[in-house]
Parts: structure tokens; sequence; C-alpha cells
């Protein structure tokens, strides 16, 4: 028996995201996520710089260490066309981590290490969906530690670079339909007929595959801030991409039909459980035997150009716009070292994202910040595409922050996130696309930071 659709065991680089565009995060400061993300020409002080901008760590003064954590709270579902039956995502809720530590050198010299997930995602279905021959759980996380420097140039220059080590895990859980396999060849049918052929219903599980791997990698982080005067600056940063290599282990464990195959002589003269002749499949040496598996993930190259400008003492005004270089996910090719499970390169298709990302600061008193923001931005992911694993389309998103001075060297950061998706339409357990997606989130961020 052929068993196709276990290639796509690995066909974890589009899973729902979390946050941002593909399956991108932005939340990587409380301070930064207050103002809707808008840091590329004006870190906070609270060393996310080494992400947002390393040229940022040339003018912040002193020792700074900085832990915080977004809690991200999805939500969404899927009405389909024919029946109009709505099925809702499961709850889940994650956290995504930040720890950054710099120190100022000199007037000219900075530098840091961090500690953040840019890139991860969470989708999580009932059993009962159509979708989960696509996927049903999946988690995606990807681990960034970046050693920075920022450097002075001159008084109205400032470049930076960090060297981030990547270590990225995922985990998927995934059924396989028994009506859409072909048919052993003792059945006496040509190769290629499908159990639906002898009546077994559409939607029939019969396989439970779940899939855990790991890769590690290298990226570079580069940083420019441009001081034009003593109210404006310009800056940005790029980040390169890395094809993470995974590999891991698969699994396959068998799922009760409870159907029978009826006396058909002389090839089945009486009635035989049918999950019996396809236990078969599982044993050592079959087609669903565990084994490795592995492919490889972009993490793709993306960039930020923005402003910042100090209208007035109190009033800051931000912006960014952000590309996302998805373009390179064309295609995913799947390697199973079981010879019996065929290989298989899946269409992808993504596309570039682009987002607008607009901040405001107002500084309330000497130990209070207001901040506010907001940010559209557009889907990775083609319409061929949008399926259980990345019902992702265009969102509008709105933010909402508050610093506060609790001590001499302690500050404490706020903040809150509503994510609002466009409807889109896509597909669950089909070849086109069959009914509406819907998403939504709402995310907490806290953070904490010292000075020294």
């Amino acid at each position: 028996m052929r068993f196709a659709p276990y290639a796509l065991l690995l066909s974890i680089a589009v899973p729902a995201a979390l946050t941002a565009q593909g399956f991108a995060v932005n939340e990587l400061g409380t301070c930064s996520m207050g103002r809707g993300g808008v840091a590329g020409a004006s870190p906070c002080a609270d060393g996310s710089a080494i992400w947002y901008n390393p040229a940022g760590l040339a003018g912040l003064a002193g020792t700074h260490f900085s832990v915080g954590g977004t809690l991200i709270t999805p939500h969404g579902g899927f009405t389909d066309d024919f029946f109009g039956v709505k099925t809702d995502m499961l709850h889940q809720s994650f956290v995504v981590p930040n720890v950054y530590l710099t120190h100022q050198f000199s007037n000219r010299l900075g530098a840091g290490v961090g500690f953040f997930a840019p890139y991860g995602l969470g989708t999580k279905w009932p059993t009962d969906f159509n979708g989960r021959f696509d996927a049903y759980n999946t988690q995606l996380r990807s681990f960034y530690i970046q050693p920075t420097v920022g450097y002075q140039v001159t008084s109205w220059l400032s470049l930076g670079l960090g060297v981030a080590y990547i270590h990225s895990t995922v985990e998927l859980h995934q059924r396989a339909d028994l009506s859409q396999q072909a048919l052993p060849g003792f059945f006496g049918l040509p190769p290629g007929v499908t159990f639906a052929t002898i009546g077994v219903p559409t939607n029939t599980d019969f396989a439970d595959a779940t899939l855990n791997a790991s890769g590690n990698g290298i990226a570079f982080n580069g940083g420019i801030k441009i001081k034009v005067s003593d109210r404006l600056t310009i800056g940005g940063h790029f980040i390169t991409r890395k094809a993470i290599k995974y590999k891991g282990d698969a699994t396959f464990t068998q799922v009760p039909t409870g159907l029978v195959l009826a006396p058909a002589p002389p090839l089945i003269p009486t009635p035989v459980p049918l999950d019996l002749v396809l236990a078969a499949q599982f044993l050592p040496d079959s087609a669903l035997s565990a084994g490795s598996a592995t492919t490889a993930i972009t993490m793709p190259d993306q960039g930020i150009i923005g402003f910042a400008y100090k209208a007035t003492e109190r009033w800051t005004f931000m912006a960014d716009y952000q590309q996302i270089v998805w373009g390179w996910f064309n295609s995913l090719t799947i390697d199973f070292a079981n010879a019996k499970t065929p290989d298989r390169t899946q269409y992808e298709g993504f596309k570039d994202s682009h987002a607008i990302r607009l901040g405001v600061e107002f500084q309330q008193s000497a130990k209070t910040t207001i901040r506010a923001g907001y940010l559209h931005h557009s889907a990775g992911a083609p319409v061929q595409t949008v399926t259980p694993l990345l019902p992702e389309g265009a969102r509008n998103e709105f933010t909402v922050g508050l610093g506060a001075q609790l001590s001499s060297g302690l500050h404490f950061d706020a903040a809150y996130q509503f994510i609002q998706q466009q409807d889109r339409r896509g597909r669950a357990g089909t070849t086109f696309n069959n009914g509406l997606y819907t998403f939504g989130a709402h995310l907490f961020g806290a953070g904490l930071s010292y000075t020294f």
C-alpha cells in the first residue's frame, strides 16, 4: 500500500501563525510591542535593539538586563460551505520569551547578547475536523541566541551587527484517510484503485502520525541608525535567511476503523476485519513503521526601515515599513529514511509579505510613558495553500502600552495587542477551497529591565 499522504508529515513550515506574516513573531520586547512593534529608528532602552536594530546598542548607556514575555491567546475557526458547520480551533496559549543583556564599553561601543523567538506557530483542531488529514496539532518553535555589537562611526551614523545561533523544534500530529489509500496488490485490482472503490467511506481514519524533529543554523542581523537632526532619526535592520535542516522521528499508530470485509470468494472466503488486514502496514519494515525523516525549512530574510520624530519633549511619532521575503519558500521536499514511504515535494508558493507600522509615545511624567500603535500587513500564504496548517490572511492590529520607572534602576513595561485577521477562504479535507477561515488573537506583554 502506498502511503503518500504521510509525505505531508514534515510540511511544518506552514501551520497557523501566532501573530504575524507567515509564521514570524514580532513581539520580542514589551516596550516596542506597546507602540505597534515600531523600533527601526529608535529602539527601546531595554536591550531589545539586539533584535530590532543592532545599531541601537551604540548609544545605550550603562549596563542593562531585561526579561519579558508575551502571552498569546489565539482563536479561530472554519465554516464549511456545504453544510454551514463551523469548527472552532481548540483553546491554546503561548508564551514568547525575550531576555537581553547589554553593556556600554565606551562612548562609541556597545555590545550584548539576546535570547528571543522571532519565528513560531501553533494550531490545534478537534480530531473530528475534516482538516485533521492536513494536521490537527502543530507546534513550531525557533529560538535565537544572538551576540551583538553596535558602534557609533560618527556623530550621526551608527552601525550594528549580530550573529544569531538558531535552534528550532517542530511537533506535528496528523491523521490519514483510508478511503484515499491505494488497495494492496493482493486484492487483485489494477494499481491505483483506492479503498473507496470497495465501499470505505470518505474521512475514515486509520492511522495517526506524529513527528518530532529539530535543527540548528546561523543567521546575521545588521542595523543602521542615521541622526538627521536633534528631532529626526532614520534607521533599520536586516536579518539574513537560513534554511534549517530538520531531522527527527516519525511514528505511526493504527486507528481502528471497525470495518469488516464482506466475503468475496475466492480471495476473501469469509468476513475479515479490515483492521486485521491493515495491521500489516504498521509492522517493522512496512510502509507505516517508525523511522527518521528529514527536510529543510527556511527562516526567511526580513528587513525594516523607519523613522522616529520627536515633535516635543513629550511626544514622539514613529513609523516602520517591514518586508519578509517568503518568496524563497516555494516548495518543500521531504525525505523519509523508510524506502517504503515515498518521498514527496509539496508546492507552497509563498509570496513576500509587507507591513506598515505606526507608533506614538507620550512622556506623561519623568516616570511614566504611555504608548499606542497600529499595524497592517499582508499575508504570506497564497490562496492555494490556505489550510488548517496556515489559515492566514491580511491583518489589522492595535496596541497600547505603559512604561513605569519603579526605582532608580528598575523599569516595568506592559502592553496589550489585539489582532483582527480578515476572513479568508481555504480548504479542509479537500483539494479545493470549501469554506471560510476566521482568526484573531489577544496578546499580553510584560517586562522588567534593570540598569546598573
